[in-house]
């Protein structure tokens, strides 16, 4: 994640202290811009720490040394000097090497970014949070520092462009820009710019809804270029032209249509490689339809037809405009229906990178195929913590837990995509924590091993709100997320948790209501400096997801007392409107008053009443009904109806035998519960003899007969279509059963609608020795994706009630087991199934 710690605010055997009061930061005039804004912004951060602003110099003498090699002359004469090895930095891609010796720190870039890391790594070691503008997050006032002797680096990153994408602006990002910069503009982007570096990415989409970054403002792409990012465009708009710059021009350039409008349609793009070419871009080749949907009318054929001219139309312009087809790197976004065209066959040149996509939810769609591992281009990853569209929004608050993001990211990562990470973030606020996080983590993936989560989210509070509050913090941003991805906010409905069985839906309101107060108890421990901070990274996400989740589980136990007419009902009634009222006045404060109203306009996104994937006008409360004391019946008793259903979770396993090198590992608080088995090597070959890495699990049974068993598993996509995703069963020494995970799949870009969830389209076969029904949790809203589970089943024959054994048998490395059902009862329906038995 980070160079070893070599800075310390007291003094210690081995440091040195630097001259705080008169300190000097030198650099070379000829070496980058972005360089020079560092060393500017160095120069600050000491002014923030100490209260004394170094001085940027451009002489050789000076406490703090920083550049380039080959760029500086002041470093390359350190390397020949031997303070800096050559060896360390040529070459190499975004290195970083520092230097503390003799009291002086020499900062050395294998290039400009490397420099620029190198710069905000002494800067977030001094104290300077990368958030310290898009979070408020204050700074520790500190009256001497101290530096240690030795030379540090964090290496080079393991994926090479690693970067956000704005999206789904409006009306939030969109409105709190004009509000505070007058626009999505440069100034905005220039704060934007800084906190990638300061986080170590390079790589930015920019927002695309209603804004054209290069012509809204000419100067966004020059400071994106000054300040070292590598621009793109989204996985719709082709060769450096947003989409708003045709549907400006609609009438000038004609339809979107290169099968009928060639000439005209490569001109605009034409115009817009000759306009970029000067900066540091990363182009996107294709062509989709107008506005981000399929291309064309014809068929897939036709279509595929017309998009072989549009490459090679689009790879001309580029060795027109640069010399060579493949002078800049390019990618293919393998995307919606164009992941279509390419398990179809389609291909395009060797150098350009296949961006594959997840599926809008956080699940990957595609692994990096064995048989193009080679390809000059390699594999990137488009990736959704935020979504607007199908298969439902998933706009308003963090709902993706970082067990979730390592384990896919960990997927995407060991099977061979790493040359481009970008993640839609929507308007980055307030996705701050996973945007940190993936961030960190595509640097280097191996440094963050399962289980690691936590003390990563640790980590990140203590440095923050200090260590003194950490833990409690680091509690809070951990559940809520977790607690988020059971339902979603934009998915939530009434009647979700049942109110008979297992007091499901007291335990879940239980759950949030101790979450918020502990939100509530935090808040008064955190300084007055850091309150700004907390609100928006900690408790607004925290206590205003508690307040919708509880909105709807109040509704759900009104309904259900008002059916049986208990006056019960009304209580529940009035507490859903009091939270409805507390959410308005959450999101109020955070646009009007919080950090003196700097954020005004950021949290507008409606998140109450979705009926449909897109947005509502606007937040909706759920129906309620109350019961009036002349039609009241005595209160009814809840009880939970008799069942011989119970759970077991994964994690929970008799034994666990490995099989050639391969085994079932724990992958902690991953899933509903306290976490799932996942196989520690996701590359490793399928086995299909029933040979695998195995699970036991002793289980009881009351009678002979037909067992059935519910196995449950995480939403993994069909990541290897040619061989499936496939796990296989056996109870004590019969016949081992193998399942199809894909034959529980639900087309995720479909729309759903509440209560009318029926599939259009076929599903695939199941292999000939495969048996397999989809379990018989179906309830409104149910289905894999919103309920970040799919179910398996397997019904076994068992001659004597007792003690058996259940075997669950890896054939393929990327199914997660988050828990086993026995004897599932749909009679008895919750959302969390029977709870886990305890007598045996």
């Amino acid at each position: 994640m980070a160079a070893d710690d070599f800075v310390l605010f007291t003094s210690t055997d081995g440091y040195r202290a630097l001259p705080v009061e008169r300190l000097t930061v030198a650099m070379d005039k000829n070496d980058e811009r972005g360089v020079g804004i560092a060393a500017e912004n160095l120069c600050k951060d000491f002014g923030r720490v100490t209260g004394h602003e170094a001085l940027l110099t451009y002489g050789k003498q000076a406490d703090i040394v920083a550049g380039t090699i080959g760029r500086s002359r002041v470093v390359d004469a350190l390397v020949r000097k031997g303070v800096i090895k050559a060896a360390d930095l040529k070459g190499k891609w975004e290195k970083y090497v520092i230097v503390v010796n003799d009291g002086q720190i020499i900062i050395a870039g294998s290039d400009r970014r490397g420099t620029i890391y190198g710069i905000y790594e002494l800067s977030r070691q001094i104290g300077v949070s990368p958030w310290y503008f898009w979070g408020d997050v204050p700074t520790v006032r500190r009256q001497a520092v101290y530096v240690k002797p030795g030379v540090y680096t964090d290496g080079e990153p393991k994926v090479k462009y690693r970067g956000i994408f704005i999206n789904d602006e409006w009306p939030s990002f969109g409105s709190w820009c004009g509000n505070r910069f007058g626009g999505i503009n440069s100034k905005m982007y220039a704060t934007m710019f800084e906190l990638l570096l300061r986080l170590k990415a390079n790589y930015l989409w920019p927002a695309m809804w209603a804004s054209s970054f290069n012509e809204d403002d000419p100067l966004s792409p020059k400071v994106a270029d000054e300040y070292g990012i590598v621009m793109g465009t989204s996985h719709h708009e082709p060769m450096m032209r947003a989409h708003k710059e045709y549907t400006s021009r609609r009438k000038e350039i004609g339809p979107w249509n290169y099968a009928v409008n060639k000439e005209r349609v490569d001109k605009f793009f034409r115009e817009g490689m000759e306009r970029n070419r000067r900066y540091d871009n990363l182009v996107t080749i294709g062509m989709r339809g107008d506005g981000d949907v399929a291309m064309g009318n014809g068929d897939d054929e036709e279509n595929m037809a017309t998009l072989t001219k549009v490459i090679e139309g689009q790879r001309k312009i580029i060795k027109d405009v640069y010399g060579r087809e493949d002078a800049v790197p390019q990618l293919w976004a393998v995307f919606t229906e164009v992941q279509r065209y390419y398990d179809a066959g389609f291909t395009v040149p060797d150098d350009v990178t296949l961006l594959f996509c997840d599926n809008n939810w956080g699940y990957i769609r595609r692994k990096a195929p064995a048989s193009e591992r080679n390809r000059k281009g390699g594999f990137g990853l488009y990736y959704h913590i935020d979504m607007n569209g199908g298969p439902w929004n998933d706009r308003w608050v963090n709902t993706s837990p970082l067990p979730k993001l390592r384990e896919q990211l960990s997927l995407a990562y060991q099977s061979g995509i790493d040359r481009i990470w970008i993640v839609n973030v929507g308007d980055l606020k307030p996705k701050e924590l996973p945007i940190d996080f993936i961030m960190n983590y595509a640097w280097n993936p191996e440094a963050i091993q399962p289980g690691d989560e936590y003390g990563y989210v640790r980590w990140w509070a203590a440095g923050i709100f200090g260590a003194g509050v950490a833990d409690d913090v680091a509690d809070i941003l951990v559940k809520y997320p977790k607690y988020n991805l059971w339902r979603k906010p934009e998915v939530q409905v009434p009647g979700l948790f049942s109110v008979e069985n297992h007091d499901e839906a007291n335990r879940v309101t239980m759950l949030w209501r101790q979450l918020a107060e502990k939100a509530e108890a935090v808040k008064l421990r955190i300084p007055a400096e850091a309150q700004d901070a907390y609100y928006q990274l900690v408790y607004y996400p925290a206590v205003a997801s508690a307040c919708v989740a509880e909105i709807y589980l109040a509704a759900t136990q009104n309904r259900y007392y008002a059916d049986r007419l208990d006056l019960r009902a009304n209580a529940f009634a009035d507490r859903a409107k009091e939270l409805y009222r507390k959410d308005s006045l959450l999101a109020g404060y955070y646009n009007k008053v919080m950090a003196g109203g700097k954020w005004n306009g950021m949290m507008q996104d409606k998140h109450i009443g979705y009926t449909k994937w897109s947005m509502p006008d606007r937040n909706i409360l759920p129906e309620l009904h109350y019961v009036s004391e002349s039609e009241a019946k005595p209160s009814c008793v809840v009880e939970s109806k008799p069942t011989d259903e119970y759970s077991i979770p994964a994690i929970r396993f008799s034994r666990n035998i490995p099989a050639g090198g391969v085994a079932w590992q724990l992958l902690p608080d991953l899933g509903r519960a306290d976490g799932c088995m996942g196989i520690n090597n996701t590359v490793a070959q399928p086995v299909e003899s029933g040979s695998g890495p195995c699970l036991e699990y002793d289980i009881d049974v009351t009678e002979s007969g037909n067992v059935k068993v519910a196995i449950g598993i995480l939403p993994t996509q069909d990541v290897c279509p040619e061989r499936g995703l496939r796990i296989a069963v056996q109870m004590d020494n019969g016949e081992i059963t193998t399942l199809d995970a894909r034959r529980g799949l639900v087309d995720t870009f479909d729309e759903y609608t509440p209560g009318n969830l029926a599939r259009t389209k076929k599903l695939r076969p199941l292999p000939a020795s495969g048996k397999m029904a989809l379990n018989g949790y179906h309830r409104h809203m149910r289905n894999e994706v919103f309920d970040n589970q799919r179910w398996l089943d397997a019904t076994f024959a068992v001659g004597t009630a007792g003690k058996h054994t259940l075997r669950v048998i890896m054939v393929d490395p990327e199914v997660v087991l988050e828990r086993i059902v026995i004897n599932p009862d749909d009679n008895c329906y919750s959302y969390f199934g029977a709870p886990e038995r305890k007598d045996f």
